[in-house]
């Protein structure tokens, strides 16, 4: 899974090492959260191999499938997230953001498409965004990114089905993320004010439903956005 290192892909990783999963966890080679959560998953009960490197690199994704035989679930959970209005975003900013986000999950779901075709099976689950459905102010890069990863995921449930690959996402709400701590509290108060439930999630409620999709429970769900965002979005 991408981006694990913290927050929500941190969560996810704990939940599947629960299961006494194998779980190859990935983050920037920076990220020196990396080994004590190998640590963890494997106090779990779990097995973990680290696959550092920047998902919006495909020569370096690439190289992270060298060796994986069999892929049961892929998470696409790397993301940055930085405001600006859009006459102070700059090509960069732009770039880095759908970079990220949508070629991220583009690298990563083709490399694992191409073993789960011949396995014949295997679960894709992408982090999208509620804003992704909605839009905001001030966050139109990565609103657009993720509104693409919703689109990606759409078009890849209905190209691979025929080969029993299931392809959802799961769009949180605000959740309560050391990314997310780091916009300040005055953001994280307004943040959560915008919610019926009048509170933002937490990393744990977003890994259990992804646990939950990823699952055979959820065998006839594909091409599906699943919200789960104190009610901020209600479809109907």
């Amino acid at each position: 899974m991408t981006g694990a290192a913290s927050g929500i892909g941190r969560a996810i990783a704990l939940r599947f090492a629960s299961e006494r999963a194998t779980v190859i966890v990935n983050d920037l080679p920076s990220n020196d959260a990396l080994a004590p959560l190998k640590q963890q998953i494997e106090a779990l009960g779990g097995a973990c191999r680290i696959a550092a490197g920047d998902v919006s690199d495909p020569s370096r994704v690439r190289e992270i499938f060298d060796g994986i035989e069999r892929l049961d679930v892929l998470v696409n959970n790397a993301g940055v997230l930085q405001e600006a209005p859009i006459t102070d975003l700059t090509d960069a900013m732009w770039d880095r953001m759908i970079k990220v986000h949508l070629y991220g999950a583009f690298h990563f779901s083709r490399e694992a498409a191409r073993l789960m075709k011949a396995q014949r099976r295997g679960q894709i689950v992408s982090i999208a965004s509620d804003l992704g459905q909605l839009g905001c102010e001030n966050l139109c890069h990565y609103s657009a990114a993720k509104g693409g990863i919703i689109a990606l995921t759409k078009s890849l449930a209905r190209e691979l089905a025929p080969y029993g690959v299931r392809v959802n996402a799961v769009a949180p709400g605000g959740v309560l993320t050391p990314m997310v701590e780091a916009l300040g509290d005055a953001y994280i108060r307004d943040e959560a004010a915008r919610y019926p439930l009048k509170r933002l999630g937490t990393p744990d409620e977003i890994a259990a439903v992804v646990q939950f999709v990823a699952s055979d429970a959820a065998s006839f769900m594909t091409g599906q956005i699943v919200g789960v965002n104190g009610g901020g979005v209600m479809n109907g």
